[in-house]
């Protein structure tokens, strides 16, 4: 029987999207820039895929910014992690399968500041481990970070990956051998190579389907 499920972060735990409109919004305020430039903002953001210092100075060159690119960074750094809520719904959701004996990993690309933002919505707590790239030196979909993830849980590397992105989540779930669940955001699947195992909007959602499938598994 599968008792192993890993998450990934931004767009599936935590909503970063609305993370970063509210950031984005703070942000174009406190440099006197207009809110109709939020557009320009998120195009060079590309839904994070651009690395924070490549982002700022892009930011700092579009806009005319005199505030150092150091000085942006830093009071990115510090202050981004507290956009994001707490999801009670999606703790309740891994309380529930965490009660049933799944262990729970976190499966996440990016630097170690992913790290803050699990710890500024709380959510730290609720995994048995949390595999952030740059700190393990693995990314998805290298199936490495997924071995790891199982390895530290104690467990072998049977279970379910849930995640937003084609590419690292279900891509590197199947490569990894587990079963994967992807957050749709709205999207229409477009993989021919793979795909998920089931679609879903939430991460409760996804919990729910693997409790229903660990319900009707004959295994």
């Amino acid at each position: 029987m599968d008792r192993l499920a890993l998450f990934d972060v931004d767009n599936t735990l935590l909503d970063r999207q609305a993370a970063f409109e509210h950031w984005g919004a703070d942000f174009l305020v406190a440099h006197d820039i207009a809110s109709s430039e939020f557009s320009t903002l998120s195009s060079i953001d590309n839904d994070g895929v651009t690395p924070r210092d490549a982002f700022f100075a892009q930011v700092k060159e579009r806009f005319g910014i005199a505030t150092s690119l150091e000085q942006l960074l830093e009071d990115y750094h510090r202050a981004y992690a507290s956009y994001y809520p707490a999801p009670l719904e999606t703790i309740q959701a891994l309380r529930k399968l965490r009660a049933g004996g799944w262990k729970l990993g976190v499966v996440t690309n990016g630097p170690p500041s992913q790290l803050t933002k699990l710890d500024a919505a709380h959510l730290t707590s609720e995994f048995d481990v949390v595999c952030v790239s740059a700190i393990v030196g693995i990314q998805k979909p290298n199936v490495g970070i997924f071995e790891d993830a199982a390895r530290r849980c104690g467990v072998d590397l049977r279970g379910w990956m849930v995640g937003d992105t084609p590419g690292t989540d279900i891509e590197g779930g199947w490569r990894a051998g587990l079963r994967t669940i992807w957050i749709t955001r709205g999207r229409t699947w477009a993989e021919t190579e793979y795909k998920p195992d089931a679609n879903a909007q939430s991460v409760p959602e996804a919990i729910a389907i693997i409790l229903a499938a660990e319900d009707t598994d004959p295994s």
